[in-house]
């Protein structure tokens, strides 16, 4: 009878995972079919995508993790997503690779990184745990390590946590409630992670570096860099680091940076300081200011990795913490930006779309030596999911704008004042839920030649300009009958090159 109830339960329980996993199937088509989903961007399987939380090549295939929200009622309390790409675009869901089991993470997985070693993949991961204690609410931040063979299914260490707030350094004025996102990289014989966290004493955000022999035992180096007088935002989130050439490059994403005039007008920030790492010391000496990645409205908190063919490429959150995020309504929540390779040119970070991005393109129109003064559209220049490539001659021109995803009432509005050098992109007609202008100083060095590069996916829009010396990115929310494009000029601008393609969906 035992063996017979046993069969049963077996059958019971393969029923249910088929079930499960046809519901699982169907739900993702719906989403796909939806209005906002895209069409060419990782984004939610349903849940609350949010941080990348690391980005690796690992037995042929990238690897992006991601914070996943495991309850969408408890936003705070957060998973390790996983996909799979064979080339940084078209991915495919695993299962998720992490999810809080232990006492040191029962709170929550938050943001880390990954690294391959002696062909097993390892994460290294922020365990999120909430105590009471004398009836006040603490939160501990520590950081662990987890390993696997496959790249599927992982295993945690047995010497969680692995790194955590120690007397020997908390002297200094850190605390374990800001304590997170360790990033992971070796040089020569020894593994190095970044962690960011905050100066208490004076409320700067901060990174801490510490180095390993065997990813298992860390001792602190020092502070590798810290923020002045509040200038650097409180808390320094999702720190990475990479060497381009002859320089090292700090990545942060700065929350609380208050704003200065039209910059900084974001929540939370990302950007990049170029310099050199002393690994000695564990200080990172600056070479100049601190640049920012993106200077749209909805970029955050990007990963890095470095190719098989020795590329640097990074992919960020294509959203903001505090934005009402209208797909809500349609049962999922955030997406991924397009992969970005990223340049030192001029001591300063450019970034550019992955040329991997050109396999997407599907039917495509090309004019040359278009003049145009005043208001135009062409009739086969329209739609949500393309990418619009624009090298305009302003010579005989006082501004030029583009006015995307346009109806009768509806718009995204990016333009551009030759005077004033002034790069604009404006959303206060963009759909649900939006309002704002964002701008940034772009200097045409080259002839009056404004060169745009422009990708719109459904409720997303990423815009290159000349060669990525300025990035602007928005999520936008309009209906779907505002699929126009108009191009507006004051003075005469020529259309040196205008090129339009339809994208192809990841999703087919």
């Amino acid at each position: 009878m035992r063996i017979l109830a046993s069969f049963f339960t077996a059958i019971i329980l393969a029923l249910f995972v088929i079930s499960s996993s046809v519901y699982a199937n169907e739900s993702s088509k719906n989403l796909k079919k939806s209005h906002f989903y895209p069409a060419f961007h990782l984004a939610s399987n349903g849940n609350s995508m949010k941080e990348p939380s690391g980005f690796v090549y690992f037995q042929g295939q990238y690897h992006l993790f991601f914070e996943d929200s495991i309850d969408n009622n408890d936003p705070k309390k957060m998973q390790w997503g996983h996909s799979v790409s064979p080339d940084m675009l078209n991915w495919r869901y695993l299962n998720a690779a992490l999810k809080p089991s232990t006492e040191y993470d029962k709170d929550g997985i938050n943001s880390g990184s990954a690294i391959v070693d002696q062909d097993m993949l390892y994460l290294l991961y922020t365990g999120r745990e909430v105590k009471k204690v004398n009836e006040k609410t603490e939160i501990h931040e520590t950081q662990n390590l987890a390993m696997s063979k496959d790249g599927k299914n992982f295993g945690k260490s047995a010497n969680n946590p692995v790194i955590k707030m120690a007397p020997h350094y908390s002297y200094l004025d850190f605390s374990s409630s800001t304590f997170s996102d360790p990033f992971v990289w070796k040089q020569s014989d020894r593994y190095y992670a970044l962690v960011g966290s905050q100066y208490e004493k004076t409320k700067d955000g901060a990174v801490l570096l510490f180095k390993s022999k065997d990813l298992r035992n860390w001792v602190f180096i020092n502070v590798t860099a810290v923020g002045r007088n509040g200038e650097m935002g409180q808390v320094w989130e999702s720190p990475n680091f990479v060497h381009i050439g002859q320089d090292d490059v700090l990545m942060i994403s700065p929350k609380g940076i208050k704003p200065q005039g039209k910059a900084f007008l974001n929540k939370n920030q990302s950007g990049w300081f170029v310099g050199k790492l002393d690994y000695d010391t564990g200080k990172f000496k600056q070479k100049g200011a601190f640049g920012l990645f993106d200077k749209g409205f909805d970029f955050y908190a990007p990963s890095v990795i470095k190719t098989p063919d020795n590329r640097v490429v990074m992919i960020g959150m294509l959203g903001m913490e505090g934005s009402s995020l209208p797909e809500k309504s349609e049962g999922w929540t955030g997406m991924m930006s397009i992969p970005r390779e990223m340049k030192i040119v001029n001591n300063r970070v450019v970034t550019t779309p992955v040329s991997e991005m050109k396999s997407l393109r599907d039917s495509g129109v090309t004019y040359k030596n278009q003049t145009l003064n005043g208001d135009r559209d062409f009739s086969n220049i329209k739609g949500d999911v393309y990418e619009l490539n624009v090298d305009a001659d302003l010579t005989n021109a006082k501004t030029f704008s583009i006015h995307l995803r346009s109806s009768a009432s509806q718009e995204t509005v990016l333009s551009y004042d030759k005077d004033t050098k002034v790069l604009k992109l404006n959303r206060d007609k963009s759909g649900l839920g939006l309002k704002g202008e964002r701008e940034a100083h772009l200097s045409l060095e080259n002839n009056n030649l404004l060169k745009l590069r422009i990708f719109v996916d459904k409720s997303s829009i990423e815009i290159f300009a000349n060669d990525g010396q300025v990035v602007m990115s928005s999520r936008i929310y309009p209906d779907k009958s505002a699929q126009g494009i108009k191009f507006v000029s004051n003075g005469q601008v020529k259309l040196n090159n205008l090129e339009f393609y339809k994208l192809k969906s990841i999703h087919n």
